[in-house]
């Protein structure tokens, strides 16, 4: 039976950086996949069409960063919502997809909550 819940996707090359993000997303009424690079992201977001939020590192390791990735799933699916996190230097505002906000690590579990509620209700008005 399909959850009612919204479902969200993790992109974290880092498990316990992948968890927390997820354990707060669950706690924000979201049910949570998590894939460990854009590859992976790619496969997950194809078997899961009912994905409304994507939140990737901006520096996965590979071919694909995270930043190429949210720009495909900008394009292939402009209705997901998009939060890029990075440890180091901010994209610039040119480098994201429109729409897409950036949260930089280490964050606080409120700042991602209030982030992705803020853009939820942006998407409701």
């Amino acid at each position: 039976m399909p959850s009612s819940r919204p479902a969200a996707l993790i992109v974290e090359e880092q498990p316990f950086v992948g968890m927390v993000a997820s354990d707060i997303l669950r706690e924000s009424g979201f049910d949570t996949f998590h894939a460990y690079g854009a590859d992976d992201a790619a496969e997950v977001l194809e078997q899961h069409p009912e994905i409304e939020l994507v939140v990737t590192d901006a520096e996965l390791q590979g071919a694909k960063g995270g930043l190429e990735l949210a720009h495909r799933v900008a394009r292939e699916r402009p209705n997901v919502q998009l939060v890029v996190t990075t440890a180091g230097n901010e994209p610039s505002a040119a480098d994201m997809p429109q729409g897409a906000r950036s949260l930089r690590k280490p964050y606080a579990s409120g700042e991602l909550r209030t982030l992705v509620a803020a853009k939820s209700l942006l998407a409701e008005a």
